[in-house]
């Protein structure tokens, strides 16, 4: 069997793709929960993030680009050649409090250059939980020295054969290997049985969040049918389970792999208490009857309005952004941050970030957009009727689902960038307008108000 590096994968113009199984191989021979592998593209200041385990992309976003000279641990890892180990909480807390806002939870983490002599490739990222020994095996240490080593091997000849590294759009996510792929379908039927015979609710969570089974008896205790659930993420179908505490308990979940649990209230008065078992393939929840409480502590139920909180992800989405950016020195700094952290924890296909210049607009940076098109639109009067001049001269963000939206409110609108749905958003300094921000989407988007 061929090793990833192969000179017959780089010869046959597979080597662009760094393999699945550097990261695989790592995670199975470490017992890690968790891993990522970032790669650096030659030239470039900023590692993006190519393959990933152990979590889903929504949780994985806001670090799919960081800049080399951030101070993330991986960024460190690869800068100073070395590896990083970080043995609870409160030390990444205390050496990387960024990471420790975001990501407020109980795990380990290592993070690995992936280096040759002569270049820095990119870097390994793995995580355990809480119950890891303090520091790591040798053993542990030699298995992630292999993978980097064989990811440095596997780059160096890709770029000798001249072909840079393929950067997908989004990371590819390795699937865990499922725990009972061989079960008879006698087995399946007397599970099924089983859960239907038990007076509590059970359900299972894929790795994304979304429900892929709940009995009979949970779903009554959550008040819905089970096809109305399967498929979705449960607090983004029962109004009274959006909360960002709710969802928060699932990220931790999926993060550190420990049980957790919270209480809710479904109205108008039923308590219920959801225990989640996380596991690499999924996490399974118990609901039970929250024991009632005294009248006087007991808290009334509110049903969320149908704009909504900000979940979780949106909340720890910005505040990775607002940190990124408060680190930020100058504009270029300003720029860079918002392509590499709005993107991909936000969705736009395209962003252009322009400031008021002399009386004008002037485009200081662009991600997903044409040169060509870029062009058109740098330097336009503060006198013309577009919706990112509007945005300075009022201070007001405007969202626009469609093009035909855009339309209604411009009608000399041309569609020129080939984008389905456009926010316009105000820079603001001091009170003072002093640019916008445009964001595309490649599909037609709602903007409900909790995302506005």
């Amino acid at each position: 069997m061929r090793q990833p590096g192969d000179p017959a994968d780089v010869a046959t113009g597979r080597g662009a793709e760094l393999p699945e199984a550097v990261l695989a191989d790592a995670v199975r021979d470490t017992g890690a929960s968790v891993g990522l592998v970032y790669v650096l593209p030659p030239g470039e200041r900023v590692l993006h993030l190519v393959l990933a385990s152990g979590v889903p992309r929504h949780i994985a976003a806001p670090w799919a680009r960081i800049p080399v000279d951030a101070g993330i641990p991986v960024a460190d890892a690869m800068r100073q050649r070395r590896l990083v180990w970080l043995g609870s909480q409160e030390e990444i807390a205390r050496r990387y409090p960024r990471l420790g806002i975001v990501l407020p939870y109980d795990f380990m983490l290592a993070a690995a250059p992936i280096t040759d002599a002569a270049t820095a490739w990119g870097g390994i990222v793995l995580l355990w939980p809480v119950w890891h020994p303090p520091q790591l095996s040798p053993a542990e240490r030699e298995a992630i020295s292999a993978s980097c080593h064989r990811a440095a091997a596997f780059l160096r000849q890709a770029a000798d054969s001249g072909l840079p590294p393929r950067l997908p759009d989004e990371p590819r996510l390795l699937a865990a290997p499922p725990h009972h792929a061989d079960a008879e379908p006698a087995q399946a039927t007397a599970a099924l049985s089983f859960t239907e015979r038990l007076p509590v609710g059970c359900c299972a969570l894929d790795m994304d969040g979304r429900l892929t089974f709940i009995n009979s008896a949970g779903a009554e205790m959550v008040g819905a049918d089970a096809a109305s659930l399967l498929g979705h993420r449960p607090w983004e179908v029962l109004r009274w389970l959006h909360d960002p505490a709710f969802e928060d308990r699932y990220r931790a979940a999926v993060v550190t792999r420990q049980p957790t649990s919270f209480t809710a209230r479904r109205p108008p008065d039923t308590g219920l208490v959801f225990q989640l078992y996380p596991s690499d393939t999924g996490i399974s929840v118990q609901i039970l009857p929250a024991a009632e409480e005294p009248a006087a502590t007991q808290p009334r139920a509110t049903v969320p309005s149908m704009a909504g909180p900000v979940g979780a992800a949106g909340l720890y989405h910005l505040t990775h952004v607002a940190t990124a950016l408060a680190e930020a020195a100058g504009v270029k700094d300003v720029v860079e941050l918002a392509a590499d952290q709005i993107v991909p924890a936000f969705g736009p296909k395209a962003l252009a970030l322009m400031t008021v210049e002399e009386g004008r607009l002037q485009i200081a940076g662009y991600r997903g957009y044409s040169a060509e098109l870029v062009a058109r639109f740098d330097g336009a009067p503060l006198t013309s009727d577009t919706p990112a001049v509007r945005a300075v001269a009022t201070a007001e963000s405007s969202f626009f689902p469609s093009f035909a939206d855009l339309e209604r409110a411009y009608p000399p609108a041309v569609h020129q960038d080939k984008m389905a749905a456009w926010a316009f958003l105000p820079l603001i300094v001091s009170g003072r307008p002093v640019g916008s921000l445009v964001l595309g989407y490649e599909q037609s988007r709602p903007f409900p108000p909790a995302e506005r």
